[in-house]
């Protein structure tokens, strides 16, 4: 069934609208859940927190990517589940990832409302390269490790470290620019 067909069934209050979203996307939001909580467990919570709040959302919301949509659900969700079960000392790949996203946004992100945001982010990214932009969300969006993306790309670990190193800094320079 086509995206639009879903949400189509989302408005019309038809629960088909959650299994066909479940059979369309529930191994991506699954992986986004699973790369920020570490657990399966809390992983298929999230994605089925991501149902209800679907059901909830659409009407009134119409998005134009459902996937887009319910990814960024469970990645918020995922987030929020991650911050209430571990205390702010602990090391791990979230809060590697949360500083590296603070050192490029520094107090940009407080400046600008998610539109203009979103607005910036997306342009910023169609001006990467496809390595450096695929690289750059998979890290930022998706939470995959460092290692995970150098297998992936048949890359040492410092490159891949390099290379996002690069784009942030690019990013936060853009970001000045724009402001």
């Amino acid at each position: 069934m086509e995206e639009q067909q879903v949400i189509e069934l989302f408005w019309q209050r038809d629960k088909q609208a959650i299994r066909e979203t479940e059979h369309l996307y529930a191994p991506l939001l699954q992986k986004i859940a699973k790369n920020i909580t570490f657990s399966v467990e809390d992983a298929e919570e999230c994605v089925n927190d991501t149902y209800f709040r679907l059901w909830n959302s659409i009407p009134p919301e119409r998005p134009m990517s459902l996937r887009n949509y319910a990814a960024r659900i469970t990645r918020n969700l995922a987030i929020d589940m991650y911050r209430k079960n571990h205390s702010k000392g602990r090391g791990c790949e979230m809060a590697y990832i949360a500083e590296e996203i603070d050192s490029m946004f520094g107090k940009a992100d407080s400046r600008y409302d998610s539109l203009e945001l979103k607005e910036i982010i997306n342009t910023f990214l169609g001006k990467l390269d496809e390595k450096n932009r695929i690289l750059f969300v998979r890290r930022y969006w998706m939470a995959e490790s460092i290692c995970e993306l150098a297998g992936q790309f048949h890359m040492k670990e410092s490159a891949v470290k390099m290379r996002l190193s690069r784009t942030r800094e690019k990013f936060r320079k853009y970001l000045e620019c724009e402001m």
